[in-house]
């Protein structure tokens, strides 16, 4: 255990985890956003893109900090948690595979990106227990109920511009949800972190 009061593989994991939540919600909505093909979604992009740079640049600072900080020997079941992530995202993968071909197969295309983001959902709930980060058990439930909510809301004909409706409000909320998760991490980053510097001064 170093002075930030976590050892270092927890808080460069989150670290990575950070940059990778924003950087993955932030080019799914701008996709789907430009998709849309409107003056409004274009000012959306924009403002989205902008604030995104900020985040990731401030989340690739704390990635450059933590990798700086000492070395420690890892118990044998910590060095277990890249395989059990590895089987997580390969199993996440391979339901997206169905769900996607489920979906186009009979006819719903409108459910695909709802459906996958659902799935995407479902495998935080073991990665919040994997990585210890509780509050991927919050996101993981965001992303099952904001796409199925929009499934129940948003009629399946409905579009914004020449966007899918369920397309676009699906993934602006979840990605609204994963920016939300992450800035509590980076707060979290941060005060350990800082917690290590002022050890360092003492």
């Amino acid at each position: 255990m170093n002075s930030t009061g976590k050892p270092k593989p927890y808080v460069l994991g989150l670290s990575i985890g950070t940059f990778w939540l924003i950087a993955a919600s932030t080019g799914f909505s701008i996709q789907m956003l430009a998709s849309a093909r409107t003056n409004e979604a274009r000012t959306v992009v924009l403002a989205v893109a902008s604030t995104a740079v900020a985040l990731l640049a401030i989340s690739l600072c704390q990635i450059l900090s933590a990798v700086k900080l000492p070395d420690e020997l890892r118990p044998p079941e910590k060095r277990k948690i890249g395989r059990v992530f590895a089987w997580i995202a390969g199993l996440e993968i391979a339901a997206i595979v169905v769900v996607s071909i489920v979906c186009y197969l009979n006819g719903h295309l409108s459910m695909l990106v709802p459906l996958v983001l659902v799935v995407v959902g479902i495998h935080f709930f073991p990665l919040a227990k994997v990585f210890g980060v509780p509050r991927y058990t919050v996101l993981g439930a965001l992303f099952c109920t904001i796409p199925l909510v929009t499934l129940l809301v948003i009629p399946a004909e409905q579009h914004v511009g020449s966007a899918i409706a369920r397309f676009l409000i699906s993934s602006l909320g979840c990605a609204a949800a994963a920016w939300l998760i992450a800035a509590f991490s980076l707060f979290e980053v941060r005060r350990l972190l800082s917690a290590g510097r002022r050890y360092t001064h003492t």
